[in-house]
């Protein structure tokens, strides 16, 4: 029978090789924007590299803005509320029991060792990590202890403790995380194809530049500098957290300023790291994926230097991607997520032919669905979705009767001359500091936003929501129309009419509870009232 199939081939297509399965590299930084000026400083080559070879999405989010719940949605495809990491503390799922059961089993890494990959992981695994094993899916190990670092950090190598110290030849983090998976994405003795995972402290504080990087960006000052929410405090309109932050003094302003310079001077080593990556592997035959956990902050509404909260400058992240399944030269507008990166993974390698060693084996064989779906099908169907959920638990301490600077329900601590000790540092005198508050427990939202580019004044039709819904958990709401209030100022919700305050509290508690791609897509691009039309 199978001569006889082979009859009605032609000859052409039989001598054609099959093609080879490909290979799948993801790079992701820590805390870096999506503005147009970290882009052109911090990693041009990069930039340059995508934008001739790939696809740099224009509307790209993460669905929870800090980092492990952030890292818990991109190893496993789902929300938040789904894997159940809420927050950077292990007491709520960063690392520890609840790690062990929904992230580490249900991550990109197991799922491609299972279809015949072999995976390496590189650098900042969780805020928590504690380097007491391997988790599982991974078969190449280099695991930094607990949070992000540029120096003076413990690894685990493949299961064995590893201290690193202060010289910068032997112990700078992001060129170990290059080394170790460049030495991993050429190793010739393994025939299967690579999933490698490298993921950088870059650019979190401490912001540690290579020396000779340490000189550059003087005169660069953060752009949001002109933006109208920048300083702008004590606004009614935001909930109590943001409500609540002091303006800049003199001393959090130069913080502010002077971390912005660190950390385009520390992102020079990603960008130049990500060139020796390209020289040594076959970038046509290999799915590239950059991206960062969440985005940053730089003085808008008094907030200095961190995250956590559901507006444009914490949520939009850099998201590229090349390879064979991907166009070259594009920027769309489709909206992807964090929680795409594990779902395009699978795909890639699905589509590049690789079957699954393990017989009886499928999607359903893990304890989580994907709520994100592949980017290759987004481009195909771009359409597809245009809303999405947010969701974050505020973190707060009790008080410390050492710490004047503290506050009942909140996160808070001194900054000091001692909070940088590589060049250019923070330079005031000893007995100067400031307090630096990040956080608090009522900072804790669920979020709808709804994206759409659509533009009356250049004569476009159609749907022009463009929103952010907010539902906080002390009862406060914000509402935001994007299209009008690109910079998020105005709080709208007291203006809607009742009706519409129903519909979209109605909306979020039921994509909050939603599991898997097909019933949150369907429940977040369901329209409002009539079922087709948004009528905001």
């Amino acid at each position: 029978m199978f001569l006889g199939m082979l009859s009605n081939t032609p000859l052409l297509l039989l001598l054609l090789p099959l093609a080879a399965p490909q290979n799948i590299l993801i790079v992701l930084l820590d805390d870096v924007d999506d503005m147009d000026a970290t882009r052109s400083k911090g990693f041009p080559n990069i930039t340059s590299f995508f934008e001739k070879n790939g696809v740099m999405y224009n509307n790209a989010f993460v669905t929870t803005p800090i980092c492990c719940p952030s890292r818990g949605s991109i190893y496993t495809g789902t929300y938040q509320h789904n894997h159940r990491t809420l927050d950077n503390t292990v007491i709520n799922g960063c690392d520890g029991p609840n790690w062990d059961v929904n992230v580490a089993p249900n991550s990109l890494g197991k799922r491609l060792q299972d279809l015949g990959y072999r995976t390496g992981m590189y650098g900042k695994y969780s805020n928590n990590y504690r380097g007491d094993k391997v988790p599982v899916g991974w078969d190449d190990w280099l695991g930094l202890v607990g949070n992000s670092q540029y120096y003076n950090y413990t690894v685990n190598r493949n299961g064995v403790k590893v201290k690193h110290g202060l010289d910068y030849d032997k112990d700078y983090l992001p060129s170990l995380i290059f080394d170790a998976g460049i030495s991993f994405m050429t190793d010739k003795t393994d025939k299967r194809p690579w999933c490698a995972f490298l993921s950088f402290p870059t650019a979190h504080e401490t912001f540690d530049a290579a020396p000779q990087h340490q000189k550059l960006f003087e005169a660069s000052k953060p752009p949001n500098l002109n933006y109208p929410s920048f300083n702008k405090t004590g606004d009614p309109g935001k909930h109590w957290y943001t409500q609540s932050r002091p303006p800049l003094s003199n001393l959090s302003a130069k913080y502010n300023e002077l971390g912005w310079r660190r950390r385009l001077q520390s992102l020079q080593s990603i960008d130049e790291g990500f060139q020796k990556i390209l020289q040594n592997i076959d970038s046509k035959n290999t799915t590239i994926i950059f991206t960062s956990d969440n985005g940053f902050y730089f003085g808008e509404w008094g907030m200095v230097l961190d995250k956590r909260q559901p507006y444009e400058v914490t949520i939009r992240v850099p998201m590229f991607a090349s390879g064979p399944n991907f166009p070259k030269g594009s920027s769309p507008d489709t909206v992807v997520l964090n929680i795409d990166i594990a779902p395009t993974a699978i795909d890639v390698a699905k589509k590049s032919g690789v079957t699954r060693p393990k017989p009886g084996l499928s999607d359903q064989s893990y304890g989580l669905q994907f709520d994100g779906t592949s980017m290759l099908s987004l481009l195909e169907t771009p359409n597809s979705r245009n809303s999405f959920l947010i969701e974050y638990h505020g973190m707060g301490d009790g008080l410390e009767s050492n710490n004047s600077c503290a506050h009942l329900n909140m996160r808070c601590w001194y900054k000091s001359n001692k909070v940088w000790y590589t060049e250019p540092k923070f330079d005031i005198p000893d007995d100067e500091k400031f307090c630096f508050c990040v956080d608090s427990k009522n900072n804790t939202f669920t979020c709808e936003r709804r994206v759409n580019n659509k533009n009356p004044r250049a004569g476009d039709s159609g749907d022009f929501t463009n929103f952010l819904y907010c539902a906080f958990s002390s009862g406060f709401n914000e509402y935001y129309d994007l299209h009008k209030d690109p910079f998020q100022m105005k709080n709208m919700w007291e203006t809607l009419p009742e009706d519409q305050k129903l519909e979209l509290r109605s909306r979020i508690g039921r994509i909050r509870e939603c599991r898997g791609f097909q019933e949150c897509n369907q429940l977040e691009q369901s329209g409002f009232g009539d079922g087709e039309t948004m009528r905001f």
